[in-house]
């Protein structure tokens, strides 16, 4: 690892403490302050839980930095008895004054309130700068149709789209009824969808343009072999780019030069990466006429790709001699209501498929801390502003997720709230202890379990990346570093 690098992974690991430790800071700042305006009494202001490893007193009030980063809280002993998860009380919270109805509620919820403070900001900064996006993030044509997929069990199998009757150049416009506007949109919808036929096969229905009428597609998507997770075999159509050459290489004596746009092969329009490196994957060694747009002229040319030996092992690859791609890239301005509307229907349609019993959604799939600081510091090493736009989203995940009704969450103190309201008498405070400490074993497991599988993932991408730079095979017939990032589906 070179100085660069480390510089590199120095500033990715002070965004996570800036922007995830911030984003809890926010939220119990939020409790903090609405506390102290209600006058209730404050004992502790902690991020992180557990035992402390640094810690002060001031005005009362006990601030420290806890072991493990799994979120903060405020010591309340007035709100709640939370001394099972926030550690032993100095303060007898029978003997104090009982708060209302109304300083519960705000102070619980102000938390919330908060993350969608801050988000609202940071989505304003976005609002002037402008959100980097790129034309494969953009489009909505299909530009490319894989024959086969590997499903779960690592058998290949008819890709569902191809199958279904889907053609290159059918512009995506409603999935399962509902509109899409990107990529973004195209591919969580797949992942998401919840769809079966009637007896019981899984089903995505497709309205897609073509040659501008409307058609209508049944398409019954496998479940990937890597995420579990539903796929039909799509990737965007984009203006593919020529981001990098090789020197002497087939592309080279052609004439391409990095920044040139590749037209077509043998007449066929080149609208993925994928088909290009496929189309020369199936003609080998063979003659390809290429058309290249280069200073606004379309040219022609002949390229022959040389099949070269790629690792020690022997093995062979048929190069072209591009060495990256790229395509258009374009800054997207949403006012700060627009980018907020776009997250919270983003977390609800998560959150929906991942409780809806046709969804192949499983907490599996869900980000734990190790999953949101990964983000963040692959994020933030190459994009900052796109690092915003993920932040936005974990602050309003994080408020929609305290809000839900759940014990040990803020939600559940509302809940509580409002049941003793409705009530007019308090639940037996045991029943509440008990109810908070099996939820936040069950929170706590949870957690644990997400934590298992992005580390799995992420010991997994970077075995994955390793072999590919080491193979050197990575470049040509996949996706360089400045390639643009758009998943299949």
């Amino acid at each position: 690892m070179n100085f660069s690098d480390l510089l590199n992974q120095g500033w990715g690991l002070l965004m996570v403490a800036l922007f995830f430790g911030g984003s809890i800071f926010v939220h119990e700042l939020g409790h903090f302050l609405a506390a102290k305006w209600r006058g209730l009494h404050i004992e502790r202001f902690s991020i992180g839980f557990g035992p402390k490893i640094v810690s002060w007193t001031r005005g009362g009030v006990e601030y420290r930095l806890s072991w493990l980063p799994l979120g903060g809280y405020v010591a309340l002993p007035q709100l709640a008895d939370m001394r099972g998860i926030e550690g032993d009380s100095s303060i007898d919270s029978h003997a104090m004054p009982p708060i209302g109805y109304r300083d519960k509620v705000i102070v619980a919820v102000a938390g919330a309130v908060f993350n969608i403070i801050f988000a609202f900001l940071l989505a304003t900064i976005l609002f002037f700068t402008g959100r980097p996006t790129s034309e494969d993030r953009a489009s909505v044509e299909v530009g490319y149709l894989s024959d086969t997929l590997p499903n779960a069990a690592g058998q290949e199998v008819p890709a569902p789209a191809k199958a279904a009757g889907m053609q290159i150049g059918d512009l995506i416009r409603y999935i399962d009824g509902s509109p899409v506007h990107d990529w973004d949109d195209i591919h969580q919808a797949i992942a998401l969808s919840t769809g079966k036929t009637t007896d019981g096969a899984r089903q995505i229905e497709f309205v897609v343009e073509r040659d501008g009428q409307e058609v209508h597609l049944q398409v019954q998507p496998i479940i990937s072999e890597g995420m579990k997770l539903r796929q039909v075999g799509l990737r965007p159509g984009f203006t593919v780019m020529v981001g990098a050459v090789f020197p002497n290489s087939p592309i080279e004596k052609a004439g391409v030069k990095p920044g040139d746009t590749l037209v077509s092969l043998d007449g066929h329009p080149v609208r993925s990466i994928a088909f290009y490196t496929e189309y020369l994957k199936a003609k080998g060694t063979e003659p390809v006429a290429l058309a290249f747009e280069q200073e606004g002229t379309v040219k022609t040319a002949t390229i022959t790709p040389e099949e070269v030996v790629v690792d020690t092992d022997g093995r062979t690859a048929v190069l072209s001699g591009i060495a990256g791609f790229d395509t258009n890239r374009s800054l997207l301005y949403q006012t700060p209501t627009e980018q907020l509307k776009e997250v919270a229907v983003t977390t609800y349609t998560n959150l929906r498929a991942l409780l809806h019993r046709n969804s192949d959604v499983g907490i599996s799939h869900m980000s734990g801390p190790v999953g949101i600081i990964r983000v963040i510091k692959s994020a933030a090493m190459y994009d900052m502003l796109n690092t915003l736009w993920i932040v936005i989203f974990i602050n309003v995940s994080l408020a929609f997720f305290n809000m839900m009704p759940i014990p040990v969450l803020d939600g559940g103190h509302i809940a509580f709230a409002t049941i003793n309201k409705l009530r007019r008498k308090p639940i037996n405070p045991n029943v509440i202890a008990s109810l908070q400490g099996s939820f936040m074993i069950l929170l706590f497991g949870m957690m644990m379990y997400v934590t298992f599988f992005d580390v799995s993932r992420w010991i997994t991408d970077a075995s994955e990346s390793a072999e590919a730079k080491a193979k050197a095979i990575t470049p040509v017939f996949g996706k360089s570093d400045n390639a643009p990032k758009t998943p299949a589906n």
